[in-house]
């Protein structure tokens, strides 16, 4: 990409855009990458680090973390199950409430990624000169703030019929 100075805002934003999205996708190659290897799709290895080591979470709370839908949500669990990953419980007082946990195996996978992903973005951004990082953190919140207070309104403003 030129390093052309960006003069028109909807040169930025498109600009912006497309880097946004380009890290959005190397981070989907490489989870895809680390998952692969390790056995498990990109959402059942998501569904993995989402879910705590220490304690088990309600199946609402972890579909809620995740932002899917109690249904699918559920078809992952039972995929996580039988994979050995995650133990599932009824709840003693209440049957419809589910509770879901890491397993022996399932911590030890979570460990595993976890440990990969962090490692992998250590290696990696480590090219970055020291003294540039603060300014691309502070830089990267302010995009991130931008974008959140966009979305706050954005099918009411822009996605008219």
């Amino acid at each position: 990409m030129s390093t052309k100075k960006i003069n028109k805002t909807n040169d930025f934003a498109n600009t912006v855009h497309q880097l946004v999205n380009q890290i959005a996708k190397n981070d989907q190659v490489y989870e895809k990458a680390c998952v692969d290897f390790f056995g498990v799709t990109s959402s059942q290895g998501g569904t993995i680090l989402a879910l705590p080591i220490d304690h088990i979470l309600k199946m609402n709370e972890l579909s809620t973390a995740m932002g899917v839908d109690s249904s699918t949500m559920t078809r992952m669990i039972d995929q996580l199950v039988d994979k050995g990953l995650v133990n599932r419980q009824a709840g003693e007082k209440d049957r419809r409430l589910v509770h879901i946990g890491l397993t022996t195996t399932g911590k030890k996978l979570h460990k595993e990624l976890a440990g990969a992903l962090q490692k992998f973005y250590q290696d990696s951004l480590d090219r970055i000169p020291e003294g540039e990082r603060e300014t691309i953190i502070k830089s990267m919140v302010t995009v991130n703030n931008a974008i959140g207070k966009g979305l706050e309104e954005c099918c009411k403003r822009y996605c008219k019929r």
